[in-house]
C-alpha cells in the first residue's frame, strides 16, 4: 500500500488493528523516519487508547492498557535500535510476557535484537520503504 500522508499511515493502522488479535507479534521493519511510530499511534488510537503514544527507543519498552477487547489487555511497543546484541533482549522478560495470550506485541528493529534462534517469532510483519518525504511504501505480511 502507499501512504501519502500521516494521515493515510494511520488509517492503514486503523484498518491493522481491525486484525489483530491476542498474541500477536508484529514486526516493524523500515530506516528511521519511514513511519514505525506513527503507525503504531494509528493501531493504539483504534484500539481506543487516548493517552499520548511515544516512541520507546530509549525506554526500550512502552506497556499500552486496552480497555473493554474480548482478546487483548495490552499493546507492548518495543524497540531494539539500540541493541548491540541479540542477548540484551534476553533481560527484557520477553518469553514470560509472551506466555500471557492478551499482550499484543509491536516490535520495531526487531533484526536487532532477535537471531535465528530465537523463541520470539512474529504472526505479522510490516515492512516501511520511504520514497520520498511524504511518500511511504507499507508492506503488510
Amino acid at each position: 500500500m502507499i501512504s501519502n500522508s500521516l494521515e493515510q499511515t494511520k488509517k492503514l493502522a486503523h484498518d491493522f488493528a481491525a486484525t489483530l488479535r491476542g498474541g500477536d507479534v508484529v514486526f516493524l521493519e523500515g530506516d528511521l523516519g519511514a513511519g514505525k511510530t506513527s503507525f503504531v499511534q494509528g493501531v493504539l488510537e483504534a484500539l481506543g487508547y487516548t493517552e499520548p503514544v511515544r516512541s520507546p527507543t530509549f525506554s526500550i519498552l512502552n506497556t499500552y492498557p486496552i480497555a473493554n477487547h474480548p482478546t487483548m489487555a495490552r499493546v507492548i511497543h518495543l524497540d531494539f535500535y539500540r541493541f548491540e546484541t541479540p542477548k540484551e533482549v534476553q533481560s527484557l522478560g520477553l518469553e514470560e510476557m509472551m506466555q500471557d495470550t492478551k499482550n499484543i506485541f509491536l516490535i520495531e528493529w526487531p533484526e536487532k535484537g532477535i537471531e535465528s534462534a530465537s523463541p520470539i517469532r512474529y504472526t505479522k510483519r510490516i515492512q516501511f520503504r520511504t520514497m520520498d518525504e511524504q511518500t511511504r511504501d507499507i508492506t503488510i505480511s
